[in-house]
């Protein structure tokens, strides 16, 4: 039987460390040097002359350590919350030789100033102490993936054609709500301007386009295959390009009819453009399903942001989400960032060792063999929501899921709608600003967007990533660990909500002794109030029959 093993970690910056559980033992672990490689892996070594011996591939490199070092990687998305993964795994583990890394100018900063905005990120804290010089594998390449050819300066593109020797391509839009112009030119022509340039890159040796699982939403049972979409990108670009703005807004919704959202329908075309324009390269098709915080490295439970499921249980734990929809025994199709990563650079390594008729498909998906559903993510979550509150919630959490629309409606007017109008107006006699019912329109159009995938129920074949793990040796089973047969879901869900408070709430983790104690009290005023109020409704109940009948 697996046991529980409590490990004390170096202190790097603000982080909690917990006790990680091993959900099936390695026999392989058997010597030292092995076992020290698995608290690396694990993220929790203690020498950093041991990290460096063994992790920067200085001694008996793996086949996939061997493959990236000295390789050039041009990297898109990078600054995003996969893309931030994929550099640190990258700088730490192997001895790449450079990432160029395309990047935009935002709000004003260009890329070199969001690049050290980039590595200030606590997740890069354990490469700066195994990779002090890792700036000097850094090049950034100034552009847009909107952009024709990126953007990209002639001199830079000449750089890259001969620098270059793997591309990943993992920038979109993910805003679900992205106008349709945009998302196409991101996601699509993007797309499209990638595979141009790793046609002309000299010794190209591969090329992942990042997609989703859910990208062909519109089926229930989603194989790892290339599926016809009802456009072709071409297509869609040229759309995009006769018709105004307006009008395609207008026509948006019958455009993208049987999918949610823009974002998977230009997810279809992406793929399309994949298909037809790269069928002589060395690329494959990455497929990750709903990417939550990291399992094990480079620090457990990282997040920098709240989308998706993360956000659910970050509204459940401010004591703000209190009902949802959807059916709670579909299977959840969520994966951690870290072994999503070392799933997409082990992609990478094997079209560059093979030759495919057709790109492959990898559906990174949990395994058939180790599935939770939605409900178990949701209970075990409220349950360590309560063990690691959050400092500033607002009340006790309780939470209430509810299959029916009708049910949902009801329940959110007397549990958000009518506690936030009692809240905005108690501000409002203070001489404050009313903020709940606003807080709460973004929760409800936050929920409608998850609604789709929580109510429809998805299977996936993964027959290709499981294939991808048994090509691994057991050097990179460890270095890239990514086999969904081996996670531990509970523990997963803890180390979520412990990174979910320390990364994303920004909870100081010596402010949980007073936040439980003040949890605690939220319980009983909690239970308090309810009480009350029954009694009263009782009452009321009461007198109303009482006059009716008597």
């Amino acid at each position: 039987m697996a046991q529980h093993k409590t490990v004390k970690m170096p202190h790097v910056g603000n982080s909690e460390f917990i006790s990680l559980k091993k959900s099936r033992p390695h026999n392989f672990l058997a010597t030292m040097e092995d076992a020290k490689l698995m608290n690396i892996r694990n993220g929790y070594t203690k020498s950093l002359d041991d990290h460096c011996q063994l992790i920067t591939g200085t001694q008996d490199e793996s086949p996939m350590q061997m493959f990236y070092k000295d390789k050039g990687v041009f990297l898109t998305g990078g600054t995003g919350f996969f893309g931030k993964i994929i550099i640190e795994k990258l700088l730490r583990v192997t001895e790449v030789a450079q990432i160029y890394l395309l990047i935009r100018t935002k709000k004003g900063k260009d890329g070199h100033a969001r690049i050290e905005d980039l590595f200030n990120d606590p997740v890069f804290a354990k490469m700066k102490q195994i990779n002090p010089k890792y700036r000097c594998q850094i090049t950034i390449i100034s552009g847009d993936c909107s952009l024709p050819g990126l953007g990209i300066s002639p001199d830079e593109r000449e750089t890259i054609k001969e620098n270059v020797n793997i591309v990943l391509h993992s920038a979109a839009t993910v805003r679900f709500d992205e106008k349709l112009k945009m998302a196409i030119a991101i996601n699509v022509h993007g797309t499209k301007e990638i595979i141009k340039l790793a046609k002309e890159i000299v010794h190209l040796k591969a090329l992942v386009h990042v997609s989703t699982a859910f990208a062909h939403c519109n089926m229930r049972y989603i194989q790892e295959k290339f599926y016809s979409g009802m456009m072709t990108g071409d297509n869609a670009f040229k759309l995009t390009e006769c018709l105004d703005e307006h009008t395609l807004n207008t026509l948006t919704p019958t455009i993208i009819k049987g999918y949610p959202n823009t974002y998977t329908f230009t997810k279809v075309l992406a793929e399309n453009v994949v298909q037809q324009d790269a069928q002589k390269l060395p690329v494959t098709i990455f497929r990750p399903g709903i990417v939550i915080t990291s399992y094990r490295e480079p620090v457990t439970g990282w997040i920098d942001n709240m989308y998706g499921p993360c956000g659910v249980i970050v509204g459940i734990g401010s004591g703000v989400l209190r009902v949802f929809t959807g059916n709670m025994d579909n299977k959840a199709h969520i994966v951690p960032v870290d072994m999503c990563v070392n799933a997409l650079l082990a992609s990478a390594w094997d079209v560059a060792r093979n030759t495919y008729e057709t790109p492959p498909i990898y559906n990174y998906v949990p395994d058939v063999d180790n599935m939770v559903t939605w409900r178990n993510y949701m209970q075990t979550g409220f349950k360590y929501v309560n063990d690691i509150p959050m400092r500033k919630s607002i009340w006790y959490p309780c939470f209430t899921i509810v299959p029916h629309m009708w049910q949902y409606h009801i329940l959110c007017f007397l549990y958000h709608t009518l506690p936030a109008m009692f809240m905005d107006l108690i501000m409002v006699l203070m001489g404050k600003k009313p903020r709940m019912m606003k807080i709460y329109r973004k929760i409800h159009k936050f929920s409608n967007v998850l609604k789709f995938f929580s109510s429809n129920e998805f299977r996936f074949d993964n027959d290709n990533v499981r294939r991808l793990v048994d090509k691994l040796d057991e050097r990179d089973k460890r270095l890239f660990a990514f086999d969904m047969r081996d996670l531990d879901w509970t523990n997963l869900f803890r180390v979520s909500l412990y990174g979910l408070r320390l990364y994303v709430v920004k909870d100081d983790p010596s402010s949980l002794p007073e936040s439980i104690r003040r949890i605690k009290r939220m319980m009983v005023l909690h239970y308090t109030t309810l009480a009350i109020v029954y009694s009263l409704a009782g009452w009321a109940l009461y007198g109303l029959v009482k006059l009716i009948f008597f």
